[in-house]
């Protein structure tokens, strides 16, 4: 035991640490001046800045201009270029470190900036899924800034938000993207090379991870406390007493890329089908989190009820298709259990209040994993089988 409190106790120390680091970090780096590979504000994107990092010379572009630019867990931005050249768009979407300092602290800690690097650099010129056209995906080391230039999507594409919903042929359409996209790095070795930044978690990263579950779920008590039943706020407790066992599960699960935080808020669709935004927390995991989160995020819980067991056989005979064999009825198990994932993202996003979200939003999406996980005991599921048991 006395052995057990040393290990928590240095790993609450690093994680205490970890967050101290990058506040500093990111201090610094909004107050000292010095020399930088990638500009802090869409406004200090330069003409010859922007060629250089499209590979263009540096007369290829004459002005940049921001059109528009708002700022949550990322800044972002509409640019307008102006240029001769045919193969530079006139229009571009920039993502950059978060104005808010304490936004800019929890990318750092998290490595939400880096993480959607890696994940755009993973994707390639020719992704499994549909996902803005990654024109520039760089990352500064030092200083932890991230830059994501990305097609402009908004003159073609249809955005939605968490309040939305949507049919069942495009929640359908939803999971053959997600089905395509989890086929093309099922089991695969980069998660040992290029991916590993992806898939690995340090014990400090798990330390803070349990540190925030605990904050939030030991007491909830923000806005949208009134949609979780007594019993639910007792069991959800699971994430912070049992996490590592949760860990292990997951971990023992066949992996692929998940995108990880797939709701309405981070989907677009257009003519040729859904696509995917913001891959911020994408990460090596079990491809039915990614199911059971979407569909319980983004499809009304009616609706759900009578779809989501076609949704996963969907998903399954898809994988099939592909040369993924998978078991439909563990699958299902898994989804079960899964829906726990969006209830524990719901509700921390609610509980830390409308810096995150708007109340209005954080309420839907507590209500519908609210729903999802009464629908199917999802935590008496986990508890089993993270248990070993028979579900």
């Amino acid at each position: 035991m006395g052995a057990l409190m040393s290990v928590r106790w240095f790993t609450t120390g690093l994680a205490v640490g970890l967050a101290a680091r990058e506040g500093l970090r990111a201090g610094l780096d909004r107050v000292v001046p010095g020399p930088a590979a990638i500009p802090r504000r869409a406004e200090e994107i330069t003409a010859r800045w922007l060629a250089t990092a499209l590979g263009a010379p540096p007369g290829a572009i004459d002005s940049v201009r921001v059109l528009e630019s708002g700022s949550g867990t990322a800044a972002r931005a509409r640019m307008a270029v102006k240029s001769d050249r045919g193969d530079i768009p006139e229009q571009l979407f920039v993502k950059l470190p978060p104005r808010d300092y304490l936004q800019h602290v929890l990318m750092n800690v998290f490595r939400l900036g880096t993480r959607e690097v890696h994940a755009y650099r993973a994707l390639g010129p020719n992704p499994p899924v549909r996902v803005p056209r990654c024109h520039v995906a760089q990352h500064d080391r030092i200083r932890r800034r991230n830059i994501l230039v990305l097609e402009d999507l908004s003159e073609v594409a249809q955005f939605r938000t968490v309040v939305d919903t949507v049919t069942r042929d495009e929640a359908e359409a939803v999971v053959d993207a997600m089905a395509d996209l989890h086929a093309a790095f099922w089991g695969t070795g980069r998660f040992a090379g290029d991916l590993r930044p992806l898939a690995v978690r340090t014990a400090a990263d798990i330390r803070l991870g349990d540190l925030i579950r605990r904050q939030f779920l030991g007491q909830i008590t923000g806005h949208a406390a009134d949609l979780v039943p007594d019993a639910m706020k007792q069991r959800c407790r699971i994430f912070y007493r049992r996490s590592a066992a949760i860990d292990t599960f997951w971990a023992a699960q066949p992996r692929t890329l998940i995108h990880a935080d797939p709701h309405l808020g981070n989907l677009f669709f257009t003519e040729g089908g859904p696509g995917l935004l913001d891959w911020q927390i994408a990460t090596a995991g079990a491809g039915i989190r990614d199911i059971a989160y979407f569909a319980n995020a983004s499809v009304e819980p009616v609706l759900l009820r009578r779809i989501e067991r076609a949704l996963v056989e969907r998903y399954t005979a898809r994988l099939d298709a592909a040369g993924i064999g998978v078991d439909a009825e563990r699958m299902w198990t898994l989804y079960r259990a899964a829906i726990t994932e969006l209830f524990l993202a719901a509700v921390c996003t609610a509980e830390a209040g409308e810096r995150m979200q708007p109340f209005e939003v954080s309420r839907v999406g507590v209500e519908r994993a609210v729903a999802g996980v009464a629908a199917h005991d999802s935590f008496d599921v986990l508890a089993a089988l993270i248990d070993g048991k028979q579900v």
